[in-house]
C-alpha cells in the first residue's frame, strides 16, 4: 500500500520519479560495487604477482650462487687431492664467478639474519668467512633459504614447476656432494670409514628421488636431453661399482678419478641448463599471469571509469524518461476524459434516436434485425386545432409553444416504462412493451402516462401570458407491431403494423382533453381493475393501409 500512490497528484508524480530513479540506480551502483571489487582484487593479485615475481628472480639469482658454491667447494676438493694441480691458479676464476653470483644477491635471507654462526648473518660477513675458509663453505644454508623462499611465493598457478626448480636444486648439490666423495673413493681406493660410505649412499639415493620427482612435476626435465645416455650409463656404473664394491680390494685409480670427476662435472653441468631452462619457464609463466592480470586492471577500472561516468548521464535520462511518461499519462488522462465525455455525448444522441438495447447492438455490428413483438401498446398525442394555431401564432412563438410542450412530455415519461418512438409536427409518439418485453405491464404504463400528459396540459403553461391554451387529443391502441432500424442516415427505430395505424386513428378520431382507446386497450386495462372507463360509442374508423 505504501507504493500504491496516486500517480496523477504531485506526490505520487514525485514518487513515481523516486522509484525509476531508484530502479534505475540501484542496478548501476551493484555494477559498480562489482567492478570496484574486482578491481581491487585485481590489484591485489597484481601486487602478489609483482612480489612473487621478484621472489622467483631473487630464487634464480639465489640458485646461480649455490652452483657457483658447489663449482668452487668441488674445484677446492680437486685441489686439495691427489689429482688436483699443484697451483691454485686455476681456482681464481671459481672464486670469481662466485663473489659475482653473491654480489647479485640483493637481498639478504631473513632466516640466516638470526643464524646462531655471525659469518652467515650479513653478505658482508659472508664474503669475508669465504675469503678465509674457501674450502670449507656450505652452500646448504643457502639452500635451505631458496626452498623457504619458494614455498612463500604464493603463485599457485605455478606451483608444479617451481617444485621442479626446488629439487633439480637439490639434485645439483647431491651430486656435487656425490662427486666428491667419488673422487675420494678412487683417490684413495676405498672409504676412510664406513659412515662415509652411507653417506654417499644417502646423496645417490636422495638424488634419484629428487630427480624423479623433478621429472613428475616439469616435462622440462623428463623431456631435456642434454644429460646424454651415454653419460648417464657410465655414471650409473661408476656408482654401482662404488656401492657395490669388495672391502678387501684396493679401487685406487688416478684414470678413474679423473674420468668420474669430468663425467659427474658435466652431468652437473646439463642440471645447470635443465636448472636455467625450469627458470626461464617460471618467469615466463609469471609474466603471462601478470599480463593477465593487467588486462583484468585495465578492463576493470575502464568499468568503473564508464559506470561512474554514465550514471549521471542515465539518471539524468531517466528523470526526463520520468518527467515525459508524467506528462504523456497526464495528457492521456486528459484526453481520455475528453474522449469519454464525447462518448457520452455521442450514446446520448444515439440513444436519442434508437433504443439503448438497439444502440448498443449496432455498435456491435453494422446491422439489426428487426423483431416482432406480440402484443405492445402504442400511444398518439396531438394538439388539437394545431392548424388555427399555426395560423394564428408567429412562426417562432410556435416553436416556443411546442419546444415547451415536449420538454414537459419528455420530462413526464422517463417515469415511467415507456419508450419515445418519434415527433412529427404537433403529433407525439409513446410506445411500450418493446424494445425490452415487460409482460402484460405496458397497456398500464401507457394509460398512467396518458393520464399525467393530459392533466399536465390542462395545468401547465406553455407561454407567457397562456394565450394559446394547449388542448391535447390522445390516441392509444393495444396489439402486435414489427420494429427495426430503417436507413443508414439519420436512422429511426420505426414501428410497423395495424396496430400503429389504429392508434393514430385514435388519436384522429378522438375528443380535445380525452383519451380515446380502442377495444383491445379496454380488455386489457380491463384486466388491471385500475382504471376506469366509459364506452363512446360504435365507429367506423378508417385505417391506411
Amino acid at each position: 500500500p505504501l507504493c500504491r500512490v496516486n500517480p496523477l497528484t504531485d506526490r505520487g508524480k514525485r514518487f513515481q520519479l523516486f522509484k525509476i530513479l531508484c530502479l534505475t540506480v540501484i542496478p548501476i551502483l551493484g555494477v559498480w560495487g562489482f567492478t570496484m571489487y574486482s578491481l581491487s582484487d585485481s590489484v591485489e593479485s597484481k601486487t602478489d604477482i609483482e612480489v612473487a615475481k621478484n621472489s622467483m628472480s631473487i630464487v634464480v639469482v639465489l640458485g646461480r650462487l649455490i652452483h657457483r658454491l658447489q663449482m668452487e667447494r668441488d674445484m677446492s676438493v680437486l685441489y686439495l687431492s691427489d689429482l688436483g694441480p699443484g697451483t691454485k691458479t686455476f681456482l681464481l676464476a671459481e672464486y670469481m664467478a662466485t663473489d659475482d653470483a653473491l654480489a647479485k644477491l640483493t637481498i639478504w635471507p631473513g632466516a640466516l639474519q638470526r643464524n646462531p654462526r655471525e659469518q652467515f648473518r650479513s653478505k658482508v660477513n659472508l664474503m669475508s668467512y669465504i675469503a678465509q675458509h674457501r674450502t670449507s663453505l656450505n652452500p646448504k644454508k643457502f639452500l635451505e633459504w631458496l626452498v623457504e623462499n619458494i614455498k612463500g611465493t604464493g603463485f599457485g598457478s605455478t606451483w608444479k614447476t617451481l617444485v621442479a626448480y626446488q629439487k633439480i636444486t637439490r639434485c645439483k648439490e647431491d651430486i656435487g656432494v656425490e662427486r666428491a666423495y667419488g673422487a675420494m673413493f678412487y683417490t684413495i681406493g676405498m672409504f676412510p670409514r664406513w659412515v662415509d660410505f652411507e653417506f654417499y649412499n644417502d646423496q645417490v639415493h636422495d638424488f634419484k628421488y629428487n630427480y624423479k620427482t623433478a621429472v613428475f612435476y616439469s616435462d622440462i626435465v623428463g623431456n631435456d636431453q642434454s644429460t646424454g645416455a651415454n653419460i648417464t650409463v657410465t655414471i650409473n656404473e661408476y656408482r654401482s661399482e662404488i656401492q657395490y664394491h669388495d672391502l678387501n680390494v684396493s679401487y685406487k685409480s688416478e684414470e678413474k678419478t679423473k674420468w668420474f670427476f669430468d663425467n659427474m662435472t658435466q652431468y652437473l653441468d646439463s642440471l645447470l641448463t635443465i636448472q636455467e631452462k625450469v627458470a626461464k619457464r617460471i618467469t615466463e609463466e609469471v609474466d603471462e599471469v601478470l599480463k593477465q592480470v593487467v588486462t583484468k586492471v585495465v578492463i576493470y577500472a575502464s568499468m568503473v571509469v564508464v559506470v561512474i561516468a554514465m550514471c549521471p548521464v542515465i539518471m539524468f535520462s531517466s528523470e526526463a524518461l520520468a518527467s515525459d511518461i508524467q506528462r504523456y499519462t497526464q495528457t492521456l488522462v486528459e484526453k481520455t476524459k475528453e474522449l469519454n465525455l464525447e462518448k457520452h455525448k455521442t450514446d446520448t444522441l444515439l440513444y436519442q434516436m434508437v433504443p439503448k438495447s438497439i444502440a448498443e447492438r449496432l455498435k456491435c455490428c453494422s446491422s439489426v434485425e428487426s423483431e416482432f413483438y406480440r402484443s405492445v401498446t402504442v400511444f398518439f398525442s396531438g394538439i388539437s386545432g394545431f392548424n388555427q394555431v399555426c395560423s394564428e401564432c408567429p412562426p417562432m412563438e410556435l416553436v416556443k409553444i411546442l419546444n415547451s410542450f415536449y420538454t414537459s412530455v419528455d420530462e413526464q415519461i422517463g417515469n415511467y416504462d415507456v419508450y419515445k418512438v418519434e415527433t412529427i409536427n404537433d403529433c407525439y409518439m409513446v410506445a411500450s412493451g418493446l424494445p425490452s418485453r415487460n409482460g402484460e405491464k405496458h397497456v398500464a404504463e401507457i394509460a398512467s402516462m396518458a393520464i399525467d400528459a393530459l392533466h399536465m396540459s390542462r395545468t401547465k403553461k406553455f407561454t407567457a401570458d397562456n394565450s394559446t391554451p394547449i388542448q391535447l387529443q390522445i390516441g392509444i391502441n393495444t396489439g402486435s407491431v414489427s420494429a427495426g432500424i430503417v436507413g443508414t442516415v439519420m436512422l429511426r427505430y420505426c414501428l410497423f403494423g395495424d396496430t400503429v395505424n389504429i392508434a393514430s386513428r385514435m388519436k384522429s378520431y378522438g375528443l380535445p382533453n380525452r383519451i380515446h382507446i380502442s377495444d383491445n386497450t379496454y380488455a386489457c386495462l380491463l384486466k388491471t381493475g385500475k382504471f376506469k372507463m366509459k364506452f363512446r360509442a360504435n365507429m367506423d374508423i378508417k385505417v391506411i393501409i
